[in-house]
């Protein structure tokens, strides 16, 4: 069978632009959202949430699945088959339904024992994967819709769709959610069953077809979402290259029959995109929706689940029902155990009200501003305009507690007994890296990072401190074994660490403003980094006079705080990182980008509506900097930090060279050389 097509002409994203001739929409008319779109924007009365709900479906058809057909009139079951499997019946039924009938789909159900009425636990997951059984021992009917990847064994009975429907556009991920409604639809036919306690979930793929099911169908009752990440759990909004989860520009590449080809072209656009999954999450309101996922795991991103929950509770709150909505963010990778399944089935109990149990909110993260400004209490006053830049970049970053020096090692390979945790297991660290030896380093405040080394080298060696970007799940592991591997092939020896509130450090960010109500987390990593430099310094295998610094976006700015106040960095290369903060871009997420949305910078806030008053600029960190080199990377169609603030930034400074790649945010392979050419 022929699968993973685009349309019924096309199977992949160039045929269907070539033979359609569309074109990307006229971004520059489209609103500019660079914050999650609000789902209850204009929403005053009940009456403007059902205006709402069908604006925001138009929209989801239109830019991200395709348009679905409407419910069929004609359905019919036909029972191929009934068993029983201890006190368990199963029954198999073929639905028939379509244009001549010829549409067809498959179900298996998993009957209890006992007079009903029953609730259901619907998915697509087949029996031979790990899902349905748990809630039959529950006393769910299992309900298994065959509209799946062939890569689980089975034939997807929806691909056959694209043909009986040529008029509708619907993608592979919204013609999998429109079988789970033609199984509904079945359902709502069998006096064994319980209507209103309908639930569905599935896992990574399948979570995302669950999650647009439960959306675009309310007799759905509950849905849980499973590790789906992008394109479920995780907006589009933070699944930009600089997450280092999986991109608009990946999975429209890598799966282009999951989504409508139009999702593609907002790659680098994000922030034009009309709608978001949070808004997806909130036509699921009032009924029951947990996000699920690991926090650790490769495509994961607690950071983009928080942000989305948080816009999602809002909906829920103001329809009363905010007990019917939880957050699960679970130690470990993208598989579920016995025990996730549990809580899934936990949770549609306690919607369905057939027991009571506890609502998960797990928060690995958890910042908001607010909760800053109760932690922190008053906030003195900043500096004059005038007063020293030294004295201006101190209050911004915080009152930084006093602290003591570490002991750092003098020789490379030593004891180091400061550990990283056990992700550090999970993420394979150090790295394995063809050509690249490496070692342990300990710094800081009890911190553990790791050195990169070329496997045959002689005389002291230069050094680079890779910074990474907002990899909240992986830290620095993600993606980083090219640029490692291309430092330590040119002589360099690298050191990586993972900053606050990322990688192997993400649950250490959570409590950090409790702890250092007065600091910053843009502080803390500044300091760490000016550790990683001493220790760096202290070992006789690395040349003190050439230690440099390389960070993207996040690791950007680290890198720059660090560098105007630690003398011994020897050059700074700054990767699509900053814009300006008197005049940020009216499209970015301008200071709320330090002080709302990561916490970096907390008391930034307090500027946001008077930006020229802010203490400082990049270009006087720039300058500051000086004579030491810096390299400024800035994308030409970078949304975060526009070219032409970046510009204005560094006019006049001659020690800043500009790159401006032909590129949105990101950090490839070529642009990857230029920096490490303008090194050597």
């Amino acid at each position: 069978m022929i699968t993973g097509r685009v349309t019924a002409q096309d199977r992949n994203w160039e045929e269907w632009q070539k033979r359609t001739g569309e074109l990307p929409p006229d971004f520059a008319r489209m609103r500019s959202q660079p914050f999650l779109p609000d789902p209850l924007e204009g929403v005053k009365t009940r009456e403007d949430w059902s205006k709402r709900r069908a604006w925001i479906r138009a929209q989801f058809e239109q830019w991200v699945f395709g348009k679905m057909p409407p419910p069929p009139g004609n359905l019919r079951a036909v029972v191929t088959g009934e068993r029983q499997e201890g006190a368990v019946t199963v029954r198999d039924v073929r639905l028939e339904f379509g244009p001549g009938h010829k549409a067809t789909l498959r179900l298996q159900l998993l009957i209890p024992p006992g007079p009903g009425p029953f609730p259901v636990f619907l998915t697509n997951h087949m029996r031979n994967r790990p899902w349905v059984a748990t809630a039959v021992r529950r006393g769910y009917i299992g309900c298994i819709y065959f509209a799946l990847d062939p890569m689980y064994g089975a034939t997807d009975d929806s691909d056959a769709y694209i043909d009986l429907y040529p008029e509708y556009d619907f993608s592979c991920l919204a013609r999998w959610a429109w079988s789970a409604m033609r199984a509904v639809d079945y359902l709502h036919t069998l006096p064994q069953v319980d209507k209103a306690k309908i639930a569905i979930t599935g896992h990574s793929r399948n979570g995302k077809q669950a999650l647009l099911a439960a959306a675009f169908d309310e007799r759905i009752g509950a849905v849980s979402l499973s590790s789906g990440n992008t394109g479920e759990g995780n907006p589009w909004r933070y699944t930009t290259p600089t997450f280092a989860n999986e991109s608009i520009e990946q999975i429209t590449g890598n799966f282009p029959h999951w989504f409508h080809p139009r999702l593609r072209f907002f790659a680098g656009r994000e922030h034009k995109l009309p709608v978001d999954q949070n808004m997806l999450m909130a036509l699921v309101a009032p009924r029951g929706l947990l996000l699920a996922s690991a926090f650790s795991e490769g495509q994961g991103a607690p950071f983009g689940f928080e942000q989305a929950y948080r816009s999602a509770r809002r909906v829920y709150e103001w329809l009363g029902h905010s007990d019917r909505i939880g957050l699960s963010l679970r130690a470990g990778e993208h598989p579920t155990t016995a025990g996730d399944i549990e809580q899934y089935v936990d949770f549609f109990d306690s919607v369905f009200a057939r027991k009571t149990f506890a609502r998960p909110e797990t928060w690995i993260l958890g910042y908001s501003y607010d909760d800053w400004k109760r932690l922190s209490g008053a906030v003195p006053p900043p500096p004059s305009p005038g007063a020293p830049l030294d004295q201006r970049i101190a209050w911004l970053l915080g009152d930084e507690p006093p602290g003591v020096p570490y002991p750092n090692a003098t020789k490379i390979g030593g004891p180091v007994r400061s550990s990283d945790g056990w992700l550090a297991g999970l993420f394979n660290r150090p790295l394995s890296i063809a050509g690249v030896r490496n070692a342990s380093i300990a710094f800081g405040d009890d911190l553990k990072g790791d050195l990169y080394l070329p496997e045959k080298a002689s005389g002291k060696l230069p050094a680079v401190i890779w910074l990474h970007s907002y990899s909240h799940a992986t830290g620095y592991s993600r993606y980083a074994r090219p640029i490692l591997q291309a430092l330590a092939q040119r002589g360099y020896a690298v050191m990586a660490f993972d900053q606050i509130g990322f990688g192997t450090r993400v649950l250490h960010a959570r409590e950090f403003y409790r702890r250092y109500p007065q600091w910053s987390l843009l502080g803390k990593m500044a300091a760490d980094t000016q550790a990683a430099v001493a220790a760096l310094a202290a070992l006789e295998e690395i040349d003190a006079s050439r230690i440099h610094l390389a960070g993207w976006d996040l690791g950007a700015k680290v890198a720059l705080f660090t560098a105007v106040r630690e003398p011994r960095v020897k050059s700074v290369a700054a990767i699509a990182g900053f814009d300006s903060l008197r005049a940020p871009g009216k499209e970015t997420e301008g200071l709320m980008h330090y002080s709302h949305l990561h916490g970096l910078l907390p008391r930034l806030g307090a500027f946001v509506g008077a930006e020229s008053k802010v203490p400082l600029d990049y270009d006087e960190i720039l300058k500051a900097i000086a004579p030491r080199k810096v390299l400024v990377v800035a994308p030409q169609f970078d949304r975060y930090y526009p070219l032409e603030n970046v510009r204005r930034l560094i006019q006049g400074l001659g020690h800043v060279t500009l790159d401006a790649p032909f590129d949105f945010n990101r950090f490839p392979a070529a642009t990857q050389q230029r920096v490490w050419n303008w090194l050597q």
